[in-house]
């Protein structure tokens, strides 16, 4: 009883490893007919990619993107097919921007169509780098920027991130995360029918005013530096001025003490030979002592006209 259930067992796997080695052919030869249709077009269109794997790689993803968009299978994706394409597999309900940049003043985009402007867009010349930079800002999945580098995907590979591909995704680049490889693919697949985001694009303009701001930002403080520098400089210079200003009066004053009392008594020693004229010694004594007088005064004014000038005399 045992023995026949074994080789019924037996003979019922025998009959599935048949059907199975009969239908790979076929799926084989179908795969192959598809990639020697694809090579053919690309060759029509530039004969110099033909030996290139990875521009006949990338030009079969573009033309499954291609065959995604065109809805009724005439070849050509026109207006409306790309409106839909945009709302309902990007998600994106207001595609107006896009739908000019991708349609332009062509309404009926070919296969060919599309290499060609995708061989002319800016992402096409991206370097490894730029890929791994667009990862990581615009995808934000920096976990997968050492598989990026090691496999040496640039950016006239993109394409072949675009579309589902399990084997580049989960065997060469190791993302096992549905999610994260559904993601990488959309912003592939928008990235490279619309060009990278406003927000990662490379603007010289903006390096070129980030550089000025700084150098403008480093020169303003050098300039308040130096010319705090020189404020305090000059406030100790005249400060010391006015320190010797102050000596200078007060050594007037004294010598005004002084010559006071010793004009006073001088003046009654020598008197006047006569009331109505006086005498030389006596007219010489008035001079000096006015002169002197003056010159504190003058003294004095410019004492205070230097105060009154400080920078720091309302405080």
């Amino acid at each position: 009883m045992d023995f026949d259930k074994l080789a019924t067992l037996w003979i019922l796997c025998l009959c599935l490893a048949g059907k199975c080695l009969a239908d790979k052919p076929g799926q084989v030869h179908a795969d192959q007919q598809h990639v020697d249709e694809g090579l053919s077009e690309l060759c029509r269109f530039e004969e110099a990619l033909c030996q290139d794997e990875n521009a006949v790689l990338s030009f079969e993803a573009l033309r499954s993107i291609h065959m995604q968009m065109d809805d009724d299978a005439n070849g050509n994706v026109d207006v409306s097919e790309t409106d839909g394409f945009l709302r309902e597999d990007l998600h994106d309900h207001n595609p107006k921007a896009k739908h000019n940049s991708f349609h332009r003043a062509d309404l009926l985009i070919s296969v060919e169509d599309m290499w060609n402007t995708w061989r002319s867009s800016e992402v096409y010349n991206w370097t490894v780098e730029e890929v791994v930079e667009w990862l990581t800002g615009c995808v934000e999945l920096p976990q997968y920027e050492d598989a990026i580098k090691k496999t040496g995907i640039n950016g006239s590979a993109m394409p072949r991130l675009a579309v589902k591909n399990t084997t580049l995704t989960m065997s060469i680049l190791k993302i096992l995360d549905r999610s994260h490889a559904q993601k990488l693919q959309l912003k592939a697949l928008d990235t490279v029918l619309f060009g990278p985001s406003l927000k990662n694009r490379h603007s010289h303009l903006k390096d070129f005013l980030l550089v000025v701001s700084i150098v403008v930002a480093v020169g303003g403080c050098w300039f308040a530096y130096m010319q705090n520098r020189h404020s305090r400089d000059h406030m100790a210079k005249m400060m010391k001025d006015l320190e010797w200003l102050q000596r200078a009066e007060q050594s007037l004053h004294d010598l005004q003490q002084k010559m006071f009392p010793a004009g006073c008594r001088l003046e009654r020693l020598i008197g006047f030979r006569d009331r109505r004229r006086p005498s030389p010694a006596g007219l010489a004594f008035r001079r000096a002592r006015l002169a002197a007088v003056g010159a504190l005064t003058h003294a004095r004014a410019v004492f205070r006209l230097a105060v009154t000038s400080r920078p720091d005399a309302s405080l």
